[in-house]
């Protein structure tokens, strides 16, 4: 027997948006989740969103953040999704300021700020030897060579110009080609643009597993083009790192040391825009 509503709020973190929902009292059982997400984040046909997350009970951390992307595929976890749940999570009355939250990519931790809008959120070592740099693609790609890491979840990062000049479609077309090279990345990878407009600040485009789209933003994606732009030395690791996404501004900083990335901090926005109930026409 499956609820007749449920209540949920609508967030977004640098226009990442979520549609997320309190499943602390298992309000969620008896939904076949991957179907149910595919609908409600159907935009025209529903509410619409970029991801689905909610905040569960973790007997490892304070909470427990179940992501699932727009697709129904549960992803390991999303960096802007991190900020949203933290502050849902907050305004709940589930946390203080000070948190730590379970995901299938590990225990993280995170901090909101005075205007409560504004939240940190720690990200766990990165070993530089797991990253791989500077491979080679095939030609028709975006870039003769790109970068590879795990960051929560698998990324590459390809250096271009003039990335605002870049079309939408090129865009799209450049990240199915590789998110979908399977011999390359059998599971799959987001595919990040960067351009270098400073000595500390990159922009970036994402497009998005899972959502299958270009996104406003993606957290863990800016993330993972900081620190392979800090390896690389086209940015000073040991200071902040300001990413510059299509919804907003992403700070990030970390320290090089020892063949680790560590101290991995991500800043940002976290918005709560709208809360409600869905009703069944939504997900079915």
């Amino acid at each position: 027997m499956t609820a007749k509503t449920i209540p949920f709020s609508k967030m977004n973190g640098c226009g990442n948006d979520f549609i997320v929902i309190d499943n602390r009292e298992q309000i969620m059982d008896g939904f076949e989740l991957s179907t149910f997400v595919k609908n409600i984040c159907s935009r025209g046909t529903s509410l619409g969103a970029d991801g689905f997350m909610m905040l569960e009970s973790s007997d490892l951390a304070d909470f427990k953040m179940r992501y699932f992307n727009a697709d129904g595929s549960e992803g390991e976890m999303c960096g802007n999704g991190a900020r949203c749940l933290s502050r849902f999570a907050y305004l709940a009355g589930a946390v203080k300021d000070t948190m730590t939250f379970e995901t299938l990519a590990g225990v993280y931790q995170a901090e909101i700020f005075d205007n409560k809008q504004t939240v940190k959120v720690k990200f766990p070592d990165v070993l530089l030897d797991e990253l791989k740099l500077h491979q080679p693609y095939p030609p028709g790609g975006p870039a003769v060579n790109y970068h590879y890491g795990f960051v929560g979840v698998p990324h590459t990062v390809w250096f271009v110009e003039e990335l605002a000049k870049i079309d939408d479609q090129q865009i799209i077309q450049w990240g199915k080609q590789v998110r979908y090279n399977e011999q390359l990345f059998p599971q799959g990878t987001n595919v990040n643009f960067i351009e270098v407009i400073g000595r500390q600040t990159l922009q970036i485009r994402t497009y998005e597993r899972g959502v299958e789209a270009e996104t406003y933003a993606c957290g863990s994606g800016s993330t993972a083009a900081a620190i392979i732009a800090g390896i690389m030395e086209v940015v000073d690791p040991d200071l902040p790192v300001y990413l510059q996404t299509r919804g907003g501004l992403l700070t990030i900083s970390y320290e090089l040391a020892g063949g680790v990335a560590r101290d991995i901090f991500m800043e940002g926005n976290a918005k709560l825009v709208a809360t409600g109930e869905l009703l069944p026409d939504s997900w079915m």
